[in-house]
């Protein structure tokens, strides 16, 4: 299934959570400093794994970094 993640076209298998695509893109869901909004509605942690992503969405993935 097709989904646009940060801007980008992507397939992923269907039937996916946020927390199995974290997994897929070598994140870990657990590390603090990840946000996932999902058609521009930011998604709660605590729902990652029972929220779905659905065919033609848009995600968006966001991670804080130390620096200066």
């Amino acid at each position: 299934m097709q989904i646009r993640l940060n801007g980008k076209e992507k397939s992923i298998e269907a039937q996916i959570n946020i927390c199995d695509l974290l997994i897929e893109l070598e994140l870990d869901p657990e590390q603090s400093g990840i946000a996932v909004a999902i058609n521009r509605e930011v998604i709660p942690k605590t729902l990652w794994k029972e929220t779905e992503i659905c065919e033609n969405s848009e995600v968006e993935i966001i991670r804080a970094v130390q620096g200066g």
